[in-house]
């Protein structure tokens, strides 16, 4: 059981990165095209989705589990 969960905790991290990989490239891509000129901008505020994304998967998951006691002992 642990080791199914490791496995598939890797593949949601690999799938994740390569999401992170494949926007930025996008954005990069999308703002060369929109300035005409590479510079810095906002594009790489887009590296950051991984972090949001294990935030709010644990917000997300703090919520429902706290909404399931809550309506288990029915308080809502």
């Amino acid at each position: 059981m642990k080791r199914e969960r490791k496995w598939i905790t890797t593949v949601e991290l690999v799938i994740v990165l390569l999401a992170t990989v494949a926007v930025f490239v996008w954005g990069k891509r999308a703002t060369m095209t929109e300035r005409g000129y590479a510079a810095c901008g906002g594009e790489y505020s887009l590296l950051l989705l991984p972090v949001l994304y294990y935030i709010w998967k644990q917000v997300l998951i703090d919520w429902i589990t706290e909404l399931r006691y809550l309506w288990r002992d029915k308080k809502v």
